[in-house]
This record gives structure tokens, sequence and C-alpha cells, in this order.
């Protein structure tokens, strides 16, 4: 959600074996069968694993409002990684110095335990089946929409209300949450 992974992805699927991965999901296609499937895999090991992960760009603002928000709160970074992608991550974060109060890695399981289990107000996530189990979840989901390419749209869930399309509306979203909490110390507000 921070690191541009989908602008990474686009442009090595088009550098190395020439598919404008854009065009595939315009026409539904998925990338992995036109690539081959194990060719495929070695390129996503590569951009999770190795140094070709500080080579992403951050998503437009992500650093500065990451860091404004960092100055306010505890930011926790909640990722689907694997462990052995984390060495990469994290040297990331640190090139873009991004505080973090927490790193967590889920080895692609689910998120609502790390979220529970951590106290997290809100998650702001690219990936809307993340969100399924948020149902009775106190964080408030945001979905960060049009943040991944693929060749089917999202279908988040009902209980995720908060469909954001940049950085600035999730920091938006924080201080609506903020006040609500001034004013309502006892509940929260979603």
């Amino acid at each position: 959600t921070l690191a541009d992974f989908s602008e990474m992805l686009v442009r090595l699927t088009q550098e190395r074996f020439g598919i404008d991965l854009l065009e595939l999901h315009r026409q539904g296609k998925p990338g992995k069968p036109e690539v081959g499937a194990e060719r495929w895999d070695a390129m996503l090991k590569e951009m999770l694993e190795t140094d070709l992960t500080l080579e992403m760009a951050p998503k437009d603002e992500a650093v500065e409002v990451a860091q404004r928000l960092a100055a306010r709160h505890d930011l926790v970074i909640l990722t689907a990684r694997y462990d052995r992608e984390m060495p990469s991550a994290r040297r990331w974060l640190e090139r873009h110095d991004i505080p973090t109060a927490h790193v967590i890695w889920t080895d692609r399981g689910p998120k609502a335990g790390p979220a529970r289990e951590h106290g997290l107000v809100v998650l702001f996530d690219d990936t809307a089946k993340n969100f399924d189990d948020f149902g009775d979840h106190p964080t408030v989901p945001a979905l960060f929409v049009g943040a991944t390419v693929s060749p089917r749209a999202q279908q988040p869930a009902a209980h995720v209300r908060h469909h954001l399309s940049h950085w600035r509306e999730f920091e938006a979203l924080v201080a609506r949450l903020e006040e609500a909490e001034a004013e309502h110390p006892a509940g929260r507000a979603g």
C-alpha cells in the first residue's frame, strides 16, 4: 500500500517478457498464464525478496502522509509478506524514512487477528479480501481502491465503507476518526 508494487509489476512484465499487463487486464486476462507460471513466480519472488524491492517507488504522497501520521500516532505496518521478504521491506521503509512503531507480517495469512492484537484503529489496505473477516472487528477497514492491477474488479464486503483512492484521503479519514474519538471517547466512529 505504501510502495507501488503494481507499477513495478507492469514495467517488469513489459521489459522482461514484452507483455503489456494493463492491456491483458483490460481484456480480463491475468498475466501469469501469458508469462508462464514459473517465470511469473520467479519475478514476484525477486521483486519481494531482493533489493529490487528498493526500486519500488512509493505511492503518490504515501511517504509524506505516513510521516505526518507517525508524528501523532504509532504507525504499524501490517503486511501479508512472508518472513523471508521482510528484510527487503524493512530496508524500503528505512530508505524512505517511514517511522514505524511495529512491523507485522502474516505470511500471507489473515490480518484480522494481528489488527485486533495490536489495537489498530484503522487499517488501510489495497486488497479487499483482506477485510473479509473484519465484519465485527473493532478496526475500521479502509480500502485503497485503484492501487493494484488486476483483471478483475475487487468486490469489497458491505462492511468496508471507506473506499479511498489516495493517501491524502486516508489522512482525512484518520482526522475524522480522531475527531469522533475526541467527541465520544468511550466509543469509536467509523
